[in-house]
């Protein structure tokens, strides 16, 4: 099955999908108690009632800036999640995002991811933006001012301030609830392996009138696993790297100092100090000095300051190392014997690939007297090449996890969609051409047309249907440069061997 949307709830319908048919999971799911999609019935009640809070929607004595809310996606807030206070009516409703708690949120979250991680290859990935939210619970009468309001009197403000959510133990009022994280260590916990957060800067963020903390400017990304080895193609989303020390000074305000370059005429620094930075960077950190990092730091030897390193070219495989030193010797009588602590000879005798590690040359020469018939291990644990440790230049760099991407409105949708330049490096880096990328939470089809875009296939999850035909519109505006090919997964590919 590929290019197709299913419609209907996802938790249900991801199990339609073939297992392993896809590479990689690109979405953004619906934010916690931001909007309502339109996907609830009522039943009973009042049929003629909107089953919304009035001063939230009603054009009269709406306070809180939302008097277009029937013109566009629902606010969270503005939605009663269960039942309708006014009429009595009971809301039943799939989407997610409305729940009463936090914790619900996360634990409906969790579900879904369950059924995509049986959908992706034993090698995918698992990309998922997620932005925070706000606890702003309102409890009644002369506790707190509607948010747009400035003034520090009651005035013409209502005996009953507008509640704006359900009351949740553990959180105050104004605190950031950490939702991201909160589904992040939830992940984590039910098997996921949490590779990293990403973060995504907008440099137009939606303008906020706070004085008590920054505009926020920022969500998360994060690139979760399926397993602890995965398809990562690191090469497709490089950046350009800048050559700092070639490129035009001649605009330049001075020449920076110790970059071995004759500083330009009349360039002079314009001031002397500036203030501290938050990202602060330590050369060498605990070493303090270079000749004391060569010697103490693993991996690094004494003659780099010279340009050289030693390369071990006759290592004995970690079996062999490991079978031989549990039937010479025991890890507590090589530390008995010598200075060498027993936690760092314990490595030495592990089988698991994360706990192994061999002794350094200078550790093998303290032992090795203590142990029967060591030379059959000797010259593979001694021998070294002192080779040039040459600096590789290159025109690209490693991606950053700190992301500039310009929200950009799509006129075609009431409600919010991530842009198509966010989720390119996504895709590019989590699939090859004629993949499949998946993505629960379709939406208006971003996903999907920018898969497409790139030589892949799509397959996805819609609640509502009344996005077909968007999500259509969107995907046609997007024209593959060549057509799609079919490939066929065989475990993990060394895109080194295919470039």
């Amino acid at each position: 099955m590929k290019d197709t949307i299913l419609f209907g709830d996802c938790k249900n319908t991801l199990s339609e999908f073939l297992p392993q048919s896809a590479r990689t999971c690109v979405t953004s799911p619906p934010y916690y108690g931001l909007r309502d999609y339109g996907t609830a019935t009522w039943v009973g009640g009042d049929p003629n009632c909107n089953h919304r809070r009035d001063t939230k929607v009603n054009p009269k004595n709406c306070i809180t800036g939302h008097k277009n809310h029937d013109e566009m996606a629902g606010v969270g807030d503005a939605i009663y999640k269960t039942v309708c206070p006014k009429c009595g009516a009971i809301r039943q409703d799939s989407q997610i995002g409305l729940e009463e708690t936090p914790e619900e949120y996360i634990e409906n979250l969790v579900n879904v991811f369950r059924g995509v991680r049986d959908v992706l290859s034993d090698d995918g990935t698992l990309w998922v933006n997620l932005g925070d939210s706000y606890y702003n619970y309102r409890p009644g009468k002369g506790q707190s001012y509607p948010k747009q309001s400035v003034s520090k009197t009651k005035q013409d403000l209502p005996d009953n301030c507008n509640k704006r959510g359900n009351k949740l133990d553990g959180l105050k009022e104004k605190d950031l609830i950490g939702i991201p994280w909160m589904f992040a260590f939830a992940m984590r916990k039910d098997g996921w392996y949490l590779r990293q957060d990403i973060i995504w800067h907008k440099p137009n963020p939606m303008p906020e009138s706070v004085k008590d903390r920054c505009t926020k400017s920022h969500e998360y990304i994060f690139l979760f696993s399926k397993n602890r080895k995965y398809y990562y193609n690191n090469e497709a989303i490089k950046e350009p790297a800048k050559d700092w020390g070639t490129r035009d000074r001649t605009n330049g305000k001075y020449h920076n100092q110790g970059t071995g370059l004759q500083p330009h005429s009349g360039l002079t620094k314009s001031y002397s100090t500036k203030n501290k930075r938050s990202v602060w960077t330590s050369k060498h950190g605990k070493y303090v000095t270079q000749e004391n990092e060569a010697k103490h730091r693993q991996g690094i030897h004494a003659n780099r300051g010279d340009n050289l390193i030693a390369v071990r070219t006759k290592l004995p495989t970690q079996k062999e190392l490991v079978e031989f030193l549990r039937s010479k010797t025991k890890a507590k009588l090589l530390a008995e014997h010598t200075d060498i602590p027993l936690t760092k000879i314990e490595h030495w005798f592990r089988f698991d690939e994360s706990g192994f590690s061999y002794p350094s040359i200078e550790d093998w020469k303290k032992v090795r007297e203590h142990i029967d018939e060591y030379e059959v291990m000797d010259e593979g644990l001694t021998y070294y090449e002192l080779k040039t440790d040459e600096v590789v230049s290159s025109n690209t760099k490693n991606k950053r996890s700190v992301w500039s991407v310009t929200v950009k409105p799509y006129k075609e949708a009431h409600f919010a969609t991530y842009p198509p330049d966010l989720i390119e490096p996504c895709i590019l880096a989590g699939s090859e051409e004629g993949d499949t990328v998946i993505d629960p939470f379709m939406g208006a089809g971003t996903t999907a047309a920018v898969a497409k875009s790139l030589n892949r296939h799509y397959i996805g999850c819609e609640l509502n249907e009344d996005y077909g035909n968007l999500i259509q519109k969107r995907i046609q505006d997007y024209k593959p440069v060549q057509p799609v090919k079919e490939v066929t997964q065989e475990g993990c590919i060394n895109i080194l061997d295919i470039i």
